[in-house]
């Protein structure tokens, strides 16, 4: 299995992995936040606020992450991240657009299924990159993420209506261009927003999976997005 590290080759892949871009100092605040946010949301029974729900007690993931979480927010400061989405996007001023925050909780974690994410933010893809932090690393038992390596030059059809169990798209589970991203420390996958990409759920017994995603745009883009639904938390990166 080929993971792709080197930036250069992001056209080919459509996506790069970075590791070593945060201090263990910085991780531990970050834990820290995610434990707290997820303990909240396991005493939901249904949606409430900006928490989006699986199930009673199984959270799925919190909208505008950034807005609700300046912890969180700090996460796309970090200047290896920033540094390699100014490249990608050939743009010096960014903002962040469509935060999440991920608790994948054990044994019925999940979130989402294969899909790309410009097929409902139907943007401009050179003026918009996404990225995916896992906290504390992720394997395919906590729900790694998986890539469909140069999906990206073209859009698939989705099934709109399972939206609600956030299943959009059937793959081979057989592709070899199929990669599932597991390492056991810190990274971020930065990808293409039209890239096909996917979690395993949460099979494992005690271990939860933190996930922190959004969108880097140039700055003062707005896209359109499906149901012109539009970020809650559309902001700079300084």
């Amino acid at each position: 299995m080929y993971l792709n590290y080197d930036l250069a080759k992001f056209d080919e892949f459509g996506y790069t992995i970075i590791t070593g871009f945060m201090t263990d100092d910085e991780r531990s605040v970050i834990n820290r936040e995610c434990n707290d946010l997820r303990t909240f949301s396991e005493r939901l029974t249904v949606n409430t606020g900006h928490w989006v729900m699986n199930e009673p007690n199984n959270p799925c993931k919190l909208d505008g992450a950034f807005v609700q979480s300046d912890i969180l927010r700090s996460v796309a400061t970090f200047p290896e991240l920033k540094k390699a989405a100014q490249s990608i996007l050939g743009a010096e001023d960014l903002d962040t657009y469509i935060s999440k925050f991920f608790p994948m909780i054990p044994e019925r974690g999940f979130s989402v299924d294969w899909h790309q994410d410009n097929y409902y933010i139907q943007g401009d893809r050179t003026k918009m990159v996404s990225c995916d932090v896992f906290v504390n690393g992720a394997t395919r038992e906590t729900g790694c993420l998986r890539v469909l390596t140069g999906s990206h030059n073209k859009t698939y059809p989705h099934d709109k209506r399972s939206h609600g169990v956030f299943r959009w798209m059937h793959m081979d589970g057989g592709n070899p261009d199929i990669v599932d991203i597991e390492l056991d420390e810190p990274f971020a996958v930065i990808f293409d927003v039209n890239l096909v990409h996917g979690c395993y759920h949460n099979t494992s017994k005690s271990k939860y999976r933190y996930s922190i995603a959004w969108e880097y745009t140039h700055r003062g883009y707005l896209p359109h997005t499906y149901n012109n639904h539009q970020s809650q938390d559309k902001l700079k990166v300084e």
